[in-house]
């Protein structure tokens, strides 16, 4: 089944809401500059609260490794997500204690031999394609054009696992499932009321559509 993650979780109650309706990982973002920006200590609250089995990620834009480091061990989390091309094979090797998923954002110029050598360079399994914007590293709400992602995710699967993000909601998420066949999939904006405080309702439909998508697969045999 395809892999769901619920991003900018703030509260206590949605985290709780994500989990209950069938959610794999919770995205937790630290970085100040986004709307959905969470401190550690509210975090390790949320997190000590999880149910087991759902992964709580966290959402790095401008930490240097050595503060990754210590915000992960401080909330628990077990996968960071790096959101900047600061991040190189250097920094990411300073990582420490968990799993790393680096995000790519497609944009001019962009080629998958720059996933292929960094996947080399540092041993990386785990991607995120989100949609490129100059203004923001995540959570705008744009798409990436569904024949790009389908050519990023076919080719990615020869070394990587990738999730797709960028613009995804409750009503297009399925058809996303279909013609790209990511690994997992990732929203935020999609369902929320407004920044940071996510719509339960929103979720759960979310969630029924990504495996009403995953059935049929299995229908068409």
């Amino acid at each position: 089944m395809t892999k769901i993650k619920i991003c900018g979780i703030t509260r206590a109650k949605d985290a709780l809401a994500a989990a209950l309706a069938g959610a794999d990982a919770l995205g937790f973002n630290f970085s100040r500059k986004s709307p959905r920006c969470i401190d550690a200590d509210t975090a390790r609250d949320i997190i000590a609260g999880l149910p087991p089995l759902v992964t709580p990620v966290g959402i790095f834009v401008e930490q240097a490794p050595e503060e990754i480091n210590n915000i992960c061990q401080h909330c628990g989390l077990q996968i960071a997500q790096l959101h900047s091309d600061d991040y190189d094979a250097e920094q990411t090797q300073q990582i420490e204690g968990v799993r790393v998923i680096r995000v790519f954002r497609p944009g001019p110029g962009f080629s998958i031999e720059e996933v292929e050598k960094y996947a080399e360079e540092t041993g990386c399994r785990g991607f995120l394609f989100d949609a490129f914007s100059p203004e923001m590293a995540g959570g705008t709400g744009k798409t990436i054009e569904s024949s790009t992602a389908s050519m990023l995710f076919e080719q990615t699967r020869e070394f990587g696992w990738a999730l797709l993000a960028g613009g995804l909601n409750p009503e297009n998420v399925a058809d996303a499932v279909r013609l790209v066949r990511p690994w997992g999939v990732d929203t935020a904006s999609g369902v929320e009321s407004s920044p940071g405080v996510k719509d339960h309702k929103k979720i759960a439909d979310f969630i029924r559509a990504v495996r009403e998508a995953d059935r049929s697969f299995t229908s068409d045999g």
